[in-house]
C-alpha cells in the first residue's frame, strides 16, 4: 500500500468535480422544465421522471463532493460500522491492525480534533527539558548517558514531527516510535523517510514489554536510561532516568472519586458526573479502550507529578458532548526532592513530617493524617526545624502531603509556592478578587524602613506591593500569604514571567493586560517556573489575557461599572483628558467639574458605593470594614475624603498609576508599578531578589503558627484587621500557652466563640514570631480602629504612622483613613 502523508491544507475541488456539483444544482433548480422536456423522449410518467432526476442529481452531487466527503465517510465506517461487522480474533495486535487497516493514512487528519491535548503535552515536555539545569561533568568522568525519547503508542509519528517545532529532534541521540499496529507504523516509516530523520526509529513491539536495541546490545543499562517517554492516548509504564527523565501523557479519563491523593496533587477538579463517567466508559469500551479510573490513579501513584491539567474536548462545539481528557508531565519518584523539602520547611516555615509522606502542609480539617503510600525517602531527611508552640500543639492544622504525591517537590525551577491541599474553602474562590494592589508600596518602603535584613510577612493580594519591596529594598525573606489560591497564582505568574519572558511580552501581559499568544507562552516558556496548580489555573483561564485582564475577577466589575457610568454620564472624553493631564491644576479642574459629580451623585452612592453586596463582590470590602468607616461619618463623607485630594497630589499620566489603571483600564509606560518598567524588570530578572519569596495559600494565623520564634521583623497585613468582628474591651486575651482549636470538633457555640477570638490568637502569634523591635503594620478604614486595644493588651506598643485629617491624603491611593504599627518591646 502506498503511504501518502497528510498535507497541512485541504486540496481544492478539481474542475470535473465542480462541474458535477453545478450539474446537480442545475437539475434540482430546473427540475420542472426538465421533466416537461424529457417526457417527450422517455416513456415514463412525470413523477417517475422526477424521482429519476433527483436520484441522478444526488449521485452527481456525491461524486462532486467526494474529495471532501471520502475522509469522514471512511472514518465513520472504520470506527462505527466495521467493529460490528468484523469480529477480531481477540489478539490485541490483530484487533488494532484490523481496526486501523482501512484508515491509517487518514489517522492524523481525522484525529486532529478528537485527540486534543497532544500539543500541550509536547510543549510542556519540551519546555521542561530545556529548563533542566545543565549537568557539567568532569573531564575524566564517564561520558554522559545518551538522550533517548520513547514515544509509546506513537503510531504514525505525528508526535515526533510536532515536537520538532518546540525542541529540535537533534536534542535526542535516539528517538523510538513503539506501536503494535503495523498499518500506523507504515505511515511513520514514510514520514521518517520523507523528513530525512536519522535518529528516529520504528519498533513494532508491545508497549508494556518493549526492548530497545541499546538494551539488547548491553550498551545502555535499561534502568534509568530514558530521557523522555510520551504516551498519547496509550497509557503504560517505563524506565526513566531517576534524576532527569520526564514522562508526558495525554489521555481520556473518567473519574468520580477525589480523595487525599487528588487534594495533594491538585487534581480534585478531575471529577466528572456519574452520567459522564458511565457514558464515556461505555462508548470507549466499544473500541476496546478502557477508561477505568484506576489507570490514571496508578500513573499518579507510580510517577512523581510535575504538571497535571484536566480539560474537556468539545470537538463538535457543543456543550453536551465534552470528552474528559488530561495532560500529565511526571518523573521518577526516585528523583532527589531534598532541595524542595529544605525550601518548604527550613526556609518557608513548614514542618518536616516524621511519617510516610515527608512534608507537612497547613489547613487540613483532619486531626489524623492518613498514611497513603510507602515509607519515608532517605532523600527527605532534613535538619530539625525549631518551631513555635502553636505549630507543635495545633496538629489539626497540619496535613502530610509528602514527596510521593505533591507536585511542588518535583518543581524544576524556583520553589516559590509552598505546598497546600485543595480544600473545600478554596472552591469558594472561583477567581481572583484583586487584579491590582490598593496600597502604596513606596510609602511602605519609606515609612517602615524596609531593608535587606528584613524578614517580612505580607498579604499577597495581586503581588504588586511585595514585588516593589523585592525590587527597591531586597529583603532577605518575603512570606506572601493569601487564602485565595487565585491571588497566589497571579503573583506566581508575575514571578515566572520575570524569569522566563522578554520585557515586551511581560509588558503586554501586565501592562496592557492582554497578549495574543498568552496561551502559547504559558506552556512553552512559563510552565517550568509555575507550580502545577498555577499552571492548571492559567491554562483554564488563559482567556483572561485575550482582551483585558484588569477587567476580570471581582475587582474587574468595579472597573466595568465605572466605564458604564462614564458612558451614561457622557464624560468618557473627560476621563481621557484627566488621564493625559500634564498638571495637577488641570486634573483638579476636570475632576471637580466633570468626574466628581458622577461619583458623588445620590444614585451612585446609594445603589453602589453604599451597597454592602457591591462593596464586597466588586471592591472586596466586607460589612465589618464598612462599619469601621461609618463610625467616622457617612459613605459620601468617606468617598470625598478619599478622592478629593488625589488630583492635587501628582499627575496620573506620570505618577499615580493606581487611579490611572482604574480610569484607563491599563497602565502606560510612564505611569506603572516600578517592576513593570524596563529598568525594574531587568533588575529583578538579573538579581536574586525573587529568591526571597515564599507564597503561602493559607490564613495568616496558620502561617504564623509554623514560623519559629522571633523569625520576622515586619508583618504587613494591609486592611485585614478591619474584617474581624469587634471584641468587647473587657474580654480577656486567650492564655499565652493556648492555641486556636479545630472548629470542626466544636459545638456551634464554641466555634462561634473561637471565630470571635481568632484576631486575638493572630495578635499573640504576631508577638511570638516578631523580633524585639519588630513591627506589625496595618491600614484601616477607621481613623482609630477598635482593635488597637487588643494589640496593647498583648503588650505591644501601638503608634499611628498617619491619620487622614483635614482633607489631606496619606499616600497616592488614600483609600484608608489611617496607617498604624504595633511594636514589640522588651518585656
Amino acid at each position: 500500500m502506498a503511504i501518502v502523508l497528510p498535507k497541512a491544507h485541504h486540496e481544492s475541488i478539481a474542475l470535473p468535480h465542480m462541474l458535477l456539483i453545478l450539474s446537480a444544482g442545475a437539475m434540482i433548480l430546473y427540475l420542472q422544465p426538465l421533466k416537461s422536456l424529457l417526457t417527450a423522449f422517455i416513456p415514463l410518467s412525470r413523477p417517475s421522471l422526477g424521482y429519476a432526476l433527483v436520484f441522478l442529481s444526488s449521485i452527481a452531487l456525491t461524486l462532486g463532493l467526494w474529495p471532501a466527503l471520502h475522509i469522514p465517510f471512511r472514518f465513520m465506517y472504520n470506527c462505527f460500522l466495521k467493529p460490528f461487522l468484523h469480529n477480531g480474533s481477540g489478539d490485541q495486535k490483530n484487533h488494532l491492525e484490523a481496526f486501523y487497516a482501512g484508515q491509517a493514512d487518514l489517522y492524523d487528519t481525522t484525529r486532529s480534533h478528537l485527540l486534543k491535548g497532544r500539543e500541550t503535552m509536547l510543549q510542556l515536555l519540551a519546555a521542561h527539558l530545556k529548563a533542566q539545569p545543565v549537568v557539567r561533568l568532569p573531564v575524566a568522568a564517564t561520558p554522559a548517558k545518551p538522550k533517548i525519547w520513547v514515544d509509546l503508542g506513537g503510531g504514525t509519528g505525528w508526535n515526533i514531527e510536532k515536537m520538532d517545532e518546540y525542541l529540535p529532534l537533534t536534542y535526542f541521540d535516539a528517538i523510538y516510535i513503539i506501536d503494535l499496529c503495523e498499518p500506523l507504523l507504515e505511515v511513520a516509516r514514510a514520514r521518517i523517510k520523507a523528513r530525512g530523520w536519522k535518529n528516529v526509529h520504528v519498533l513494532c513491539q508491545d508497549a508494556s514489554r518493549f526492548v530497545l536495541p541499546e538494551w539488547e546490545s548491553g550498551a545502555v543499562d535499561p534502568r534509568g536510561s530514558l530521557t523522555a517517554i510520551t504516551m498519547s492516548y496509550s497509557l503504560s509504564m517505563a524506565m526513566l532516568d531517576p534524576q532527569r527523565g520526564l514522562m508526558g501523557v495525554v489521555d481520556f479519563y473518567a473519574s468520580r472519586e477525589a480523595g487525599s491523593k487528588e487534594r495533594a496533587i491538585g487534581t480534585a477538579s478531575k471529577r466528572v458526573s456519574w452520567f459522564s463517567k458511565w457514558f464515556w466508559e461505555c462508548w470507549f469500551d466499544l473500541d476496546g479502550v478502557h477508561l477505568h479510573g484506576s489507570r490514571r490513579d496508578y500513573l499518579e501513584y507510580k510517577m512523581g507529578t510535575i504538571k497535571t491539567y484536566n480539560a474537556r474536548n468539545n470537538f463538535l462545539n457543543t456543550w453536551f458532548i465534552q470528552i474528559p481528557y488530561y495532560v500529565f508531565l511526571g518523573c521518577s519518584r526516585q528523583r532527589d526532592a531534598s532541595a524542595s523539602a529544605k525550601s518548604f520547611t527550613l526556609e518557608a516555615g513548614n514542618r518536616l513530617g516524621q511519617s510516610d509522606l515527608g512534608l507537612l502542609t497547613p489547613t487540613s480539617p483532619f486531626t489524623n493524617s492518613p498514611s497513603i503510600f510507602g515509607s519515608p525517602s532517605p532523600m527527605l531527611e532534613m535538619p530539625e526545624l525549631v518551631l513555635g508552640p502553636s505549630a507543635t500543639q495545633a496538629t489539626q492544622t497540619i496535613f502530610e502531603v509528602g514527596a510521593p504525591l505533591s507536585p511542588f517537590h518535583y518543581h524544576l525551577r524556583k520553589a516559590w509556592r509552598v505546598p497546600y491541599l485543595e480544600e473545600k474553602i478554596h472552591e469558594q474562590f472561583r477567581t481572583h478578587i484583586y487584579g491590582w494592589t490598593w496600597e502604596d508600596p513606596a510609602v511602605d518602603v519609606k515609612k517602615l524602613n524596609i531593608n535587606k535584613d528584613d524578614h517580612i510577612l505580607a498579604i499577597t493580594s495581586a503581588g504588586d506591593n511585595v514585588l516593589h519591596y523585592a525590587l527597591t529594598a531586597k529583603p532577605a525573606r518575603i512570606h506572601a500569604v493569601d487564602m485565595n489560591p487565585c491571588q497566589g497564582h497571579i503573583l506566581e505568574l508575575k514571578l515566572a514571567a520575570i524569569q522566563a519572558l522578554e520585557y515586551n511580552d511581560f509588558w503586554l501581559i501586565f501592562g496592557e493586560g492582554r497578549h495574543p499568544e498568552f496561551d502559547k507562552l504559558l506552556t512553552t516558556k512559563l510552565s517550568p517556573f509555575l507550580s502545577s496548580h498555577a499552571y492548571a489555573y492559567w491554562k483554564t483561564h488563559a482567556s483572561q489575557f485575550s482582551r483585558n485582564f484588569y477587567f476580570r475577577g471581582y475587582s474587574g466589575w468595579a472597573l466595568r461599572l465605572a466605564q458604564i457610568a462614564f458612558f451614561i454620564a457622557g464624560v468618557r472624553g473627560d476621563v481621557k483628558r484627566l488621564c493625559k493631564a500634564t498638571s495637577t491644576a488641570e486634573q483638579e479642574r476636570i475632576w471637580q467639574k466633570k468626574i466628581r459629580p458622577v461619583f458623588l451623585n445620590k444614585v451612585m452612592v446609594k445603589l453602589f458605593l453604599g451597597n454592602p453586596l457591591f462593596n464586597w463582590h466588586a471592591l472586596g470590602v466586607p460589612q465589618n470594614q464598612m462599619n469601621c468607616f461609618l463610625q467616622d461619618g457617612t459613605v459620601e463623607d468617606y468617598v470625598k475624603a478619599t478622592l478629593d485630594p488625589i488630583p492635587t497630589l501628582s499627575t496620573l499620566k506620570d505618577d499615580n498609576y493606581f487611579f490611572l489603571l482604574c480610569l484607563n483600564g491599563r497602565y502606560t509606560r510612564t505611569s506603572c508599578p516600578a517592576f513593570l518598567k524596563p529598568e525594574g524588570f531587568k533588575a529583578l530578572k538579573n538579581s536574586k531578589s525573587t529568591d526571597a519569596f515564599k507564597l503561602h495559600t493559607d490564613t495568616i494565623l496558620n502561617v504564623l503558627r509554623g514560623l519559629p520564634d522571633e523569625s520576622l521583623t515586619k508583618i504587613i497585613v494591609m486592611d485585614s484587621m478591619d474584617w474581624f468582628d469587634p471584641i468587647p474591651p473587657s474580654t480577656p486575651l486567650p492564655q499565652r500557652d493556648s492555641t486556636a482549636l479545630d472548629t470542626l470538633q466544636m459545638t456551634p457555640e464554641k466555634a462561634l466563640e473561637h471565630l470571635r477570638a481568632e484576631l486575638d490568637y493572630e495578635i499573640l502569634e504576631m508577638k511570638r514570631v516578631l523580633k524585639v523591635g519588630g513591627i506589625a503594620v496595618w491600614r484601616s478604614a477607621a481613623k482609630r480602629p477598635w482593635y488597637r486595644q487588643r494589640f496593647e493588651a498583648a503588650g505591644l506598643k501601638v503608634q499611628p504612622i498617619d491619620i487622614r485629617e483635614n482633607q489631606e491624603a496619606i499616600d497616592r491611593v488614600n483609600m484608608y483613613a489611617s496607617f498604624w504599627k504595633a511594636v514589640k518591646v522588651e518585656e
